[in-house]
């Protein structure tokens, strides 16, 4: 009984060694969990934006502190006219993606307190400036892309400059007036040689002023007529003379010039056009077939009168020089300034209409 009892107590030893040594069971691999490929965003294209801090011009040059075109196109500085960009001052190249630091000379002559950096396309030529034309402004949805600043002018001596002309519907047109202040522009008639009675007045801004367009009493005016610059140091927006809005003086000179005023038929077969900085006066003009145009600078720049299809060219004009031609042939005639223009209508140009 006791070797029963002895081999029963080895087997189950045995049976237990065997348990241990056995290999665990091996557990079904898992699968790997799939991941799908990224997709990727592509970028986003890149707003049009311009940066502009206030700034001192008095050099001449203006310089935009960041740019971002999506495409080549100009940085152009405008004036402000009425709260809102005006003509064009200067302009410079930008290329597509940030530009930094961007420099822009204008003309200092017609700047104004208030300027416009605008954003423009290069879709015509490319290369060449085109405006009116093909390089428009650029646009951020519906919105033009452009940001006003404040600049600091040089001091500029008060001055006054008109052409010999005739009332056009009861009101003469004064090239230029430079006004330290806001002021008025005075028409008055003239009496024995000096300023008589006033029969016209229009408001003008600080700077540059350019084409002033004053309605006078044509009944009352004379030959000769002085435009005379006066300050508004009233009621603003008020004309106020006799009273607190009189004349300006430089030194101890009123600022005035005196200016013929033409009978319509004085004319002739003979038109008038102004040059002044950055534009020729009466842009589009319409005369008849052998009627002479005669270009007079009143400008503090060089400028040209160039044809497009190169009809007549004056060569460099300096202020104050003239340039006459007769035009036999009816048809439209575009011309520019060499410098400031080009051809279809760029920049500083004009076109004159002949009719039969």
């Amino acid at each position: 009984m006791r070797v029963k009892q002895h081999t029963l107590a080895w087997a189950l030893l045995a049976v237990l060694v065997l348990a241990a040594c056995s290999p665990a069971p091996t557990a079904a691999p898992t699968a790997a969990p799939t991941t799908a490929p990224a997709t990727e965003v592509p970028a986003p294209e890149p707003l049009s934006a311009v940066e502009v801090s206030d700034q001192d011009a008095s050099q001449g040059t203006v310089i935009i502190d960041e740019i971002t075109a999506a495409e080549q196109g100009w940085i152009v500085i405008h004036l402000n006219v009425d709260g809102g960009p005006g003509p064009v001052i200067g302009y410079s190249a930008v290329q597509p993606g940030e530009n930094l630091a961007v420099p822009v000379e204008i003309d200092l002559a017609n700047a104004t307190p208030e300027l416009f950096a605008m954003l423009h396309v290069d879709r015509g030529a490319v290369g060449q400036y085109e405006f009116p034309g093909e390089d428009v402004p650029a646009m951020a949805g519906e919105v033009m892309v452009n940001v006003p600043f404040s600049v600091t002018l040089p001091a500029m001596e008060p001055s006054v400059t008109a052409s010999d002309q005739s009332a056009v519907n009861g009101t003469v047109t004064i090239d230029q007036v430079v006004a330290a202040q806001a002021g008025w522009i005075v028409i008055h008639i003239d009496a024995n040689g000096a300023p008589g009675p006033v029969i016209g007045y229009s408001a003008v801004s600080a700077g540059s002023n350019t084409d002033v367009a004053v309605e006078i009493d044509q009944a009352q005016a004379t030959p000769v007529l002085h435009a005379m610059l006066h300050v508004d140091a009233g009621q603003l927006g008020t004309y106020e003379f006799p009273g607190d809005d009189g004349p300006v003086r430089a030194g101890d000179a009123v600022v005035m010039v005196p200016f013929q005023l033409l009978e319509p038929e004085a004319a002739g077969g003979q038109t008038m056009v102004t040059i002044v900085d950055g534009a020729f006066r009466d842009r589009e003009i319409t005369i008849a077939v052998g009627t002479t145009v005669v270009w007079t600078s009143n400008a503090t720049n060089s400028h040209t009168v160039t044809a497009d299809d190169g009809s007549f060219s004056s060569g460099t004009l300096s202020p104050g020089e003239s340039f006459r031609f007769t035009f036999t042939n009816a048809g439209s005639f575009p011309y520019y300034c060499g410098f400031h223009g080009g051809q279809n209508g760029a920049g500083m140009s004009g076109v004159v209409t002949v009719t039969l």
